[in-house]
């Protein structure tokens, strides 16, 4: 019972502490603890109970997670849905998971006025705010084990159809003692998260919970609020991905806002590109944290704290993703299933507490993802002799050209270091002669040619891996988490 344990113990140690901020007021731990046990109260009342799933449909804000913990506390089930999802995107969701319940913002409970529940609540109205108020004497709480199921946490769909990842409190546990034991938290952490909480970044915000800290909650990025957020409210921290940083650094509030009291930036999602880190790590002057994580193996379980981040002055290709946390445990495996020497290339596989129970109703998934007890990342990388995880690519993006493998994010690497390009994807397309070839797609200033990036293309890579075509577009297609939507380019 991870999640109710971490509030009890947060309401005893930190009472008068602030536990929450969001847009329109904050909470202390005691008044969070306070609410959530008034809200388990009123959902079960309600006829909620263990087992149960409920979606929970709303941009981030405090009754999210009011919401969160309350169903947790009773043995019932968080379902969070991506609010800019369809309604047939979320309609097919709901029915694979079958909620008794959705609560969610008003409006957004409107564009969904066909899901599949028997309760609807909207988590911006008097109803929710008195759900639990007169109902905190009645019968006791259930006592949920740490091994019962806590959420199903979709992923984020690159590629194709979102999977639910089933999440048990004992994996929110063993994620949150592992990273903490590495992060070294300290009592005033400020987090502000940029990151929205319907995926597994969220375990990010709850890890940090579970020391203590003040997170701050924003609804959506936004340059200027998240500029705001720190100034207001002192951040030590901040959780982003690295394109929101780019946006943060090309805003004129960089100048105007005192950012003094950030001590550690968390950054994952996607790659770091160098010039940004550069950039950043000259004009702010805090430590930086790289955060490897994935939804089907409880979230981050790979960090790379600020010690291991070379000099903004330093010569460096790409920063390694950093050492797995306590009690989880990481292999590069080959083509064999076989653990690679170190520094060979494999695909990144792990196991722990922290890896999910498996996909909802969906065996044959899961079994794909799962290798003699480890589980499949889809991502491909090497373990130096140090421990280092480096990641080259996703298994799936691999470009095989006439059998030489070809790695996009060399070449986009390659790309983006010109200093007139601002983001780059690099996808295989077929060709009759070599089997794949690279494409790219740029976003550049007016007035950089096809010729001129193709050039400096060949100044860094070897002949197989230069693009044989770059096209031009405004936006590369990212997901809310700052994941590359390859499966648009390619189509």
């Amino acid at each position: 019972m991870w999640l109710t344990q971490l509030l009890e113990r947060n309401r005893q140690c930190y009472p008068h502490r602030t536990a929450l901020v969001d847009e329109r007021r904050s909470v202390t731990w005691a008044d969070f603890r306070d609410r959530t046990v008034g809200l388990a109260h009123g959902l079960a009342a309600r006829g909620i109970g263990r087992g149960d799933r409920v979606a929970v449909l709303s941009p981030d804000r405090i009754e999210v997670l009011e919401t969160y913990f309350a169903l947790a506390r009773l043995g019932a089930l968080f379902v969070p849905l991506n609010h800019s999802l369809t309604p047939a995107e979320v309609t097919g969701i709901a029915e694979r998971t079958d909620p008794v319940a959705v609560i969610g913002e008003a409006a957004l409970l409107d564009r969904h006025p066909d899901l599949p529940v028997r309760i609807r609540i909207a988590l911006d109205s008097e109803e929710f705010a008195a759900l639990g108020a007169e109902s905190a004497g009645t019968d006791a709480l259930p006592d949920v084990p740490d091994d019962a199921l806590a959420a199903i946490l979709h992923t984020s769909a690159t590629t194709g159809r979102a999977k639910g990842v089933t999440v048990d409190h004992a994996s929110f546990r063993a994620i949150a003692l592992g990273w903490l034991s590495v992060a070294r938290p300290v009592d005033d952490m400020v987090l502000v998260n940029c990151c929205p909480l319907y995926h597994g970044s969220m375990v990010v915000s709850l890890t940090y919970m579970a020391a203590g800290a003040t997170v701050v909650l924003m609804p959506g990025f936004k340059p200027q609020t998240a500029f705001a957020a720190i100034e207001a409210n002192r951040a030590t921290h901040i959780w982003l991905v690295p394109q929101m940083l780019r946006f943060l650094l090309q805003t004129k509030g960089f100048e105007r806002t005192d950012l003094s009291s950030l001590r550690e930036i968390l950054y994952g999602a996607s790659p770091m590109p160098v010039d940004v880190y550069v950039e950043a790590a000259r004009r702010l002057g805090c430590g930086f944290r790289q955060v490897y994580g994935m939804t089907e193996v409880g979230g981050p379980f790979v960090t790379l704290g600020p010690e291991e981040h070379p000099a903004p002055e330093g010569m460096f290709e790409r920063l390694p993703s950093g050492r797995v946390i306590p009690g989880m445990s990481v292999r590069a495996l080959d083509k064999h299933c076989q653990e690679a020497e170190p520094g060979a290339i494999g695909e990144i596989c792990v196991r722990g507490p922290g890896v999910m129970r498996g996909y909802w109703k969906d065996e044959a998934a899961t079994a794909e993802i799962t290798v003699d007890g480890w589980t499949r990342t889809g991502d491909l990388g090497f373990i130096d002799h140090g421990g280092r995880i480096h990641l080259v690519d996703r298994s799936k993006d691999l470009i095989i050209r006439a059998g030489q493998n070809v790695y996009p994010t060399e070449i986009e690497r390659a790309l983006t270091s010109h200093p007139a390009v601002h983001d780059a994807a690099v996808i295989g397309t077929p060709d009759e002669d070599y089997g794949q070839v690279p494409l790219a797609f740029v976003v550049a200033d007016d007035g950089v040619g096809t010729a001129e990036l193709l050039r400096h293309a060949a100044e860094q890579l070897a002949p197989y891996k230069r693009p044989r075509r770059i096209e031009f577009i405004d936006k590369v297609p990212r997901n809310p988490a700052g994941k590359v939507l390859k499966r648009l380019l390619r189509a």
